[in-house]
């Protein structure tokens, strides 16, 4: 007569042997769903595994065959596989940011929301946002990225959020609480494609690479007349061929870095593809009120990057060396002037690019039907074991 194995009280070595070998935060939120002595040995085991919970990789949010477009799935890179939830956004559209485990989207009102999927609190509405120049057929475009300083729900009172917005690239920002925006002088300064917070400064780029900075100085005026004019760091030149994308992101060592995507347009205007991508340093003095100049990298250290639409997130290469590509950039599908064009066609442009070998190659591969659906953009589920 076979023995019945009691799965509820294995012993804590070998529950613990299990627990290493999980690779996903998901992994381990189920494990300890199992029974409360599953539970209890993953919450011991959380306790004193700092290094897990300092690096949790982010996943791509990717469409769900057979659906609306207001669905979603999760894909994990790790364990290459889509993990069987099901994300319902507010609208078809797709996201125009991504920011600690919360979406924005917005609607055909011009109204931007900010949503988490992932944990049971209200959607945060924006006020109204002045898109002066805008595609009037496509409105998920009108707004190219939001981003936000802080985590609304552990700074409820004490976040800004920044936004590049209109087909000219303006930008404006606010803080919590506040029913209107504050916005940059748009007759000197546009074409934004990438904004983010750091060290207590909004930093912003653009396509043809000048970036500027300024301090969280907001209008006292409701309607918004009082432009904030910023402090220009670096003048771009001309306007490169392959029209680059340009994310700034925040290297593990505490560097500001700005990653270059060059992606080839045919003379019919649509996008074939990203061509290659580049990484700078961003030289500070030692204020950080001058960029002294810029140093191109030919290797990331122990920087892994992973970019598109969300912020840009850098996880350590040596801790998920196992499963990921070191000196390598995790890209998926990125807005660009020209994206209403191609968009309708589909997201396809999702790959890895090697800085150091300068080789191409597949982190989730394409399939049909993203045809016509939102592009996929990388999230980061806020992962908190209790």
């Amino acid at each position: 007569m076979a023995m019945k194995r009691d799965w509820a009280n294995l012993d804590s070595l070998a529950l613990n042997v299990i627990l290493e070998k999980l690779i996903e935060p998901i992994d381990h939120i189920w494990f300890g769903s199992v029974c409360k002595n599953w539970h209890s040995i993953a919450n011991l085991n959380h306790q004193y595994n700092h290094q897990f919970r300092g690096n949790i990789l982010p996943m791509l949010m990717i469409p769900i065959e057979n659906t609306s477009p207001e669905k979603r799935s999760l894909y994990s890179v790790l364990a290459n596989r889509v993990y069987p939830f099901e994300l319902t956004m507010l609208y078809k559209q797709r996201c125009c940011g991504s920011s600690y485990g919360w979406l924005a989207t917005i609607d055909e009102e011009e109204v931007i929301t900010w949503v988490n999927p992932f944990k049971d609190v209200a959607p945060i509405i924006l006020p109204w946002i002045n898109i002066y120049n805008r595609y009037k057929n496509y409105p998920e475009f009108n707004v190219h990225k939001v981003t936000l300083s802080a985590d609304p729900i552990s700074s409820p009172n004490d976040y800004v959020v920044a936004a590049i917005y209109t087909t000219c690239g303006c930008l404006a920002f606010m803080k919590a609480g506040q029913k209107f925006w504050t916005y940059i002088d748009k007759t000197h300064h546009r074409g934004f494609i990438d904004v983010t917070f750091y060290k207590g400064l909004v930093y912003a780029v653009n396509r043809r690479k000048t970036i500027v900075s300024f301090d969280l100085c907001y209008s006292s005026d409701p309607k918004g007349n009082n432009m904030k004019t910023p402090n220009v760091l670096l003048q771009g030149g001309i306007h490169e061929t392959y029209s680059p994308l340009t994310y700034l992101v925040k290297s593990l060592e505490g560097e500001l870095w700005m990653v270059r995507r060059f992606v080839t347009i045919d003379d019919q205007g649509n996008n074939k593809g990203t061509h290659s991508l580049h990484v700078f340093k961003l030289e500070f003095d030692d204020k950080g009120q001058k960029l002294l100049g810029l140093t191109k990298l030919d290797s990331l250290g122990d920087n892994i990057l992973f970019v598109g639409d969300n912020d840009p997130v850098s996880v350590s290469a040596s801790y998920f060396s196992k499963y990921l590509q070191k000196d390598s950039i995790y890209y998926s599908d990125n807005y660009f002037d020209d994206e209403p064009v191609c968009y309708p066609q589909g997201p396809f442009d999702l790959g890895i690019y090697n800085v150091k070998d300068e080789r191409f190659g597949i982190h989730c591969p394409y399939k049909a039907y993203f045809k016509g659906k939102a592009p996929p953009i990388w999230v980061v589920p806020p992962f908190r074991w209790s």
